[in-house]
This record gives structure tokens, sequence and C-alpha cells, in this order.
């Protein structure tokens, strides 16, 4: 069974909604609200789905989407479209007219969290993709191997949706076979394939820079999901640096 999403809501209408969602398993509400404050929340929370009404207390949803579009792990986002208000400018994973009925609500909530990476994270995918490729050359994963394209591309997508690492077999592996058009079980076997090669054979200087006091050579080469996470954590740090800098 796929781990629950982490849902906020950011609504006037946030504590209807939250028991709506509370009875429904493929979720988890990690809070909610209409204002300022509870956007803030959201943001220091890190949802992996955002729920975003176009009207906000204090504070518009357009803002929202603009601040939320200059991080490195932005939510997935189902924008609440009131009819008086315009289109945002960044793009939403998905859009719903409100007030609509709870069934439609939902149909259009579990579009948005099937997403498998957030819209507002498209801007800088080639950036995270460039940064992946960066890393592995300091790993000296060797490039004839298949599995450093789908290291790069898992950590890439890892490192705007920390969601996709709740399950690498059901989430993650078939996100790559997809851009990689090969299967999930190839992915697995090659990206373990490289991970060996670089703990053995690639370089000592870049796995001690970037693993720091987790190589130990007693405990042997890390897992799958020890080494993309690490890759992506990195993404994410340099990432939020150059968004900075902007």
């Amino acid at each position: 069974m796929l781990t629950p999403a982490r849902l906020y809501i950011a609504s006037p209408d946030a504590a209807r909604l939250e028991r709506m969602f509370s009875f429904d398993s493929r979720f988890l509400v990690v809070g909610g609200g209409g204002d300022r404050q509870a956007v803030l929340e959201a943001l220091r929370l890190c949802p992996d789905l955002l729920i975003l009404d176009s009207v906000l207390s204090g504070m518009d949803g357009r803002e929202v989407l603009s601040a939320l579009s200059a991080t490195p792990a932005p939510p997935r986002v189902l924008w609440l479209a009131r009819t008086a208000f315009s289109p945002p400018e960044h793009t939403p994973d998905e859009t719903c007219p409100y007030p609509c009925e709870d069934k439609i609500l939902l149909e259009t909530v579990l579009k948005a969290a099937e997403r498998p990476l957030p819209a507002l994270a498209r801007p800088w995918e080639e950036q995270r993709l460039a940064l992946a490729e960066s890393l592995l050359r300091r790993l000296a994963v060797p490039p004839r191997l298949k599995g450093r394209r789908y290291m790069g591309v898992a950590a890439a997508a890892l490192a705007c949706s920390p969601a996709l690492g709740a399950s690498y077999r059901e989430r993650l592996y078939p996100y790559v076979a997809g851009q990689c058009a090969t299967t999930p079980q190839a992915v697995e076997r090659a990206i373990r394939t490289a991970v060996e090669s670089a703990w053995l054979q690639g370089s000592l200087e870049g796995i001690q820079a970037l693993f720091g006091l987790t190589v130990d050579a007693d405990k042997g080469k890390p897992t799958n999901a020890e080494f993309l996470s690490m890759l992506a954590q990195h993404i994410r740090e340099e990432l939020a640096r150059e968004m900075r800098g902007k």
C-alpha cells in the first residue's frame, strides 16, 4: 500500500474540507486554514499536495503560487478557482471551479496527487538534471553504465518531489522507466550496479565530500534509496542557493 499523500488545505473552507479528506485513507491531512499564517505554515510543512483557494484572508492565492514557484521542492497544487478571480500566472497541477460537488473535488484532487512531478517545478528541470550530472561526474560514476543516466533522472525527480521516495518500486522506478523507455526492474538493477561501481571504483574524494561521515567501508555500499536520497538532498541545497541568487 502506498504511503498516504500529505495534504494541506489553504482555504476559508478548510475546516469542512479537512473533515471530508480525513476519512480518506489515501490522504493524511497535515493542516489547514484560510489566512496568511496558514499559508506560511503550509510552506513550512512542505506537503505533497496543496489545495489552494484563490481567495484567502490577507493574501491572494496567486501570491502563494508565486512564492512556491521559487522553492526547490514545491508541492502539487490543486487551484480552487472562484469565478470572480482570473487564472494564476504560475500553472497549478489541476484547477477546479469552486464551490463544487464533493465528488468533483475529490476526482480533481486525485488527478493532482497522481502527477509524478509538481507543475511548479518544471521551469527548473534543466537545472536539476545538470546538477545531478555534475554530482555524478564528481563521484566518477562511469558514463558507460545505463544506471548513470537513470541515477540522474531519479535524483533530479526526487530533488523536487520527495513524495516519489515514499515507494521506489511503485513510484520512482516507474517514473524513471517512463522517461528512459525501459522497465522499472531494469532501472532498479542498473542503478544498483552503478552504485556499486561508484562505491568501489569511483572517486573516494567525491564520495567523502558528498556522503561525509556516512562513508564506512565496514558497512558496505549504500542502498539505491540512500544513494539517491543523498544526491537529491545536494541538488535541492544547490538549487535553493541558485534561486536565492536570482
